[in-house]
């Protein structure tokens, strides 16, 4: 199969490109638009974009609403391609999952804590070392003296300790700030959350 998109409001992506068996996008600006026309024959403009072959490809994710295709390929690699027209995003999603065989499709709504878990990891990690620098800072307020001792390394108990310095007021509006920033945040990711297609190998 063999498709051309070129997206001019895309900066990253502006050209994208299926063509045997993988997925090639890359800046059109940085080619010359002769070679896109008078040589799509023979696609040779291909060895100047970032490519992604089909066998290297775990997963393949597009959000209804989102501004992106999302490929999972190799061990750790995520690859997004930008595509702000839905219309597009979804023809391009539609061709790949007629085109790439062995892959099994799906239509879920995220789970909410799978879909705001950063979130909620940073509210834990965050209100955790607030109660840990309070407790120094309260005990600071009340003429509790401390000696860190660490080796001259920097430690967790050294880094809580320079916090709970601020002293308790100061402390405890940084983490209303950060708190309030979070729910705002949370209330956002979760009003992004809509149907996710995919396809897993």
């Amino acid at each position: 199969m063999e498709q051309i998109w070129e997206l001019k409001q895309s900066k990253s992506n502006s050209l994208i490109v299926i063509q045997d068996e993988a997925i090639y996008s890359g800046n059109s600006k940085q080619i010359n638009p002769n070679r896109i026309q008078s040589e799509i024959t023979d696609f040779s403009f291909l060895s100047d974009l970032y490519s992604i072959p089909y066998r290297y490809i775990k997963t393949i994710e597009n959000q209804s609403g989102g501004k992106s295709i999302k490929i999972y390929s190799g061990k750790d690699t995520e690859d997004e391609l930008i595509i702000k027209d839905e219309k597009v995003k979804n023809e391009i999603f539609e061709i790949l999952k007629s085109d790439i065989e062995g892959f099994t499709y799906s239509n879920d709504l995220p789970n909410v804590f799978k879909y705001t878990k950063a979130i909620i990891i940073a509210f834990i990690i965050t209100s955790g070392v607030f109660l840990w620098s309070l407790d120094f800072a309260i005990e600071l307020e009340n003429g509790t003296e401390y000696e860190m001792v660490n080796g001259g390394g920097i430690s967790i108990e050294g880094i809580i300790f320079m916090i709970a310095n601020v002293g308790v007021f100061n402390l405890i509006s940084g983490y209303i700030v950060l708190v309030v920033l979070m729910v705002f945040a949370f209330i956002k990711r979760l009003k992004s959350r809509s149907i996710v297609e995919s396809l897993k190998r």
